[in-house]
């Protein structure tokens, strides 16, 4: 991931919040993001550039990402430019809403004549005066339609919350004032000039940013950790024939992040280490200072170390296509990702990459064929026969039990002759069209192998029995307590029940 030379050399150095106009300043600017490392754990580091308009070297970034702590980094990158300040702050932008709620609409239009026709479709005209909300302990009280009608109703309420059903609205029709049961308004007849949208001030948050060496305008590159853009991987395996298979990765993109255009992606295979990945920058603005504190102090090691063992890590291009054979031939639909060595991280690259926020998109990584062998694995649990005090333990085991721990598994032991580390992933197996089995191939780095389960090979019958064949009694004594030396006798049985020679591993775990 190319990253301008001067990137990452001034840090955010100030945190000031505050609640002012934003008149005055220079306009906003939405960097363009440009490249992003997507991690399996959901974390990714989105990198930003940009020119941006100044006004006496003082500029405006919006939105402020939502960054973990210490991964915010702003730099120019223009000669002679540096970084004074960055001052994290809020502001208030006033516009309009639409009225969507038939109370809100009407109360907006208090002092203006309308038409109500209630449920027995009977039709009321007059001004209309207010509501009087719904009573929550004792008797209830008018709300005035303005400040004109506050001498009539000495003892008013403040109006309801916005979208609080009131009890009854006040008309004022022919000198009288009709108080209206709400729930029977069936439909209402508003006047050409009514009033149906409201004023409305919302709240946004901007980075505000001094930069020396520089008045006009400044190119700009931004970069930070924020969680909500990751990948997971998957593979097919194809056999061809009893010696080769074809192994196909695949990578679903999920972003919950930002809208992406044009953007350079890079899938990132390995074991990261972000252990503050689960705190917020104070940048961020989403939390006080105490708060900070007790989310820095709460900080889990553990929980900053995501596992890479339990997602698949890499990516693809291109588009699978079966055509009209049977059999589906992957490898001509594969166009392979570029990749590249980071240290103890794989970083595979797709270019251009589009995708919007809420999105998910499936790649393709590589498509190849390598050495396969079909083995057979019989796995042998110890049942140590005391515990660590020495006393005896009761190994006995029901027979279904024992008839599982005797699984042989069929497998398959895949070599890695691609120019790719397989990360840890699940693994579809297909002979044909013909789905066989699914499991999670591990981590496997170049020029490796690793095995894949199969199915339990119900032909290859397997058992084993251990039996006491010697005991010298108390040889040792330690704390009080006397030992024998036992001697044990174990054998393994198997039987082959196919029509054709296997290859058999038996592992003591």
């Amino acid at each position: 991931m190319k990253i301008p030379r001067r990137f990452g050399l001034v840090a955010c150095t100030c945190v000031v919040c505050s609640l002012t106009a934003h008149s005055g300043e220079a306009p906003e600017t939405e960097l363009k993001t440009t490249a992003v490392a997507a991690f399996k754990n959901g974390l990714a580091f989105v990198v930003k550039q940009g020119d941006v308009r100044l006004e006496a070297g003082v500029g405006n970034l919006s939105p402020v990402p939502n960054a973990t702590l210490g991964s915010l980094w702003i730099a120019p990158n223009d000669a002679g430019a540096s970084l004074d300040q960055v001052v994290a702050h809020r502001y208030k932008v006033s516009g309009q809403q639409n009225l969507t709620v038939l109370a809100d609409v009407l109360l907006a239009n208090a002092g203006k004549v309308v038409t109500i026709v209630d449920s027995n479709q009977k039709e009321y005209t007059g001004e209309i005066v207010g509501f009087r909300p719904v009573e929550k302990s004792g008797a209830g009280s008018i709300q005035p339609s303005n400040p004109s009608e506050e001498s009539l109703y000495p003892n008013s309420v403040p109006a309801p919350q916005p979208h609080a059903m009131p009890e009854y609205l006040l008309l004022k029709s022919e000198g009288k004032l009709l108080a209206l049961y709400f729930h029977n308004i069936a439909r209402v007849i508003l006047p050409a000039d009514s009033t149906l949208q409201q004023a409305q001030e919302e709240e946004r948050k901007a980075l505000r940013f001094k930069i020396k060496g520089a008045t006009g305008h400044a190119n700009l590159t931004m970069g930070y950790l924020e969680h909500g853009l990751g990948w997971t991987p998957s593979y097919l395996v194809s056999l061809q024939d009893d010696k080769t298979a074809q192994i196909t990765m695949q990578s679903v993109l999920v972003d919950d992040a930002e809208d992406l255009k044009d953007t350079d992606l890079f899938f990132v295979v390995g074991v990261p280490n972000f252990a503050y990945a689960n705190v917020p920058s104070p940048m961020a603005l989403q939390q006080s200072l105490l708060e900070f504190m007790q989310a820095a102090s709460r900080k889990d090691d553990m929980s900053a170390r995501y596992s890479n063992a339990i997602a698949g890590q890499m990516t693809i291009g291109g588009v699978v296509d079966f055509g009209a054979a049977a059999a589906p031939d992957f490898a001509s639909a594969i166009e392979e990702l570029q990749g590249a060595q980071e240290e103890d991280l794989f970083l595979y690259s797709r270019k251009n990459v589009t995708l919007g926020r809420g999105e998910r998109a499936t790649y393709n990584v590589f498509s190849e064929t390598v050495n396969c062998e079909h083995i057979y694995e019989w796995n042998l649990e110890d049942q140590p026969r005391v515990d660590g005090f020495g006393n005896a333990q009761n190994n006995s085991n029901p027979a279904g039990d024992r008839s599982t721990k005797d699984n042989i598994w069929h497998a398959l032991r895949l070599k890695n002759t691609t120019k790719f580390p397989w990360t840890s992933a699940p693994t579809m197996v297909i002979s044909g069209t013909k789905p066989l089995s699914q499991d999670t191939v591990p981590y496997t780095p170049k020029g490796a192998t690793s095995s894949l389960k199969l199915t339990v090979a119900t032909d290859i019958r397997a058992s084993h029995e251990e039996n006491e064949v010697d005991r010298q009694k108390d040889v040792q004594r330690r704390r009080s307590h006397n030992y024998d030396e036992v001697t044990i006798e174990g054998t393994l049985t198997i039987k082959n029940y196919k029509s054709k020679d296997v290859r058999l591993s038996i592992a003591d775990r």
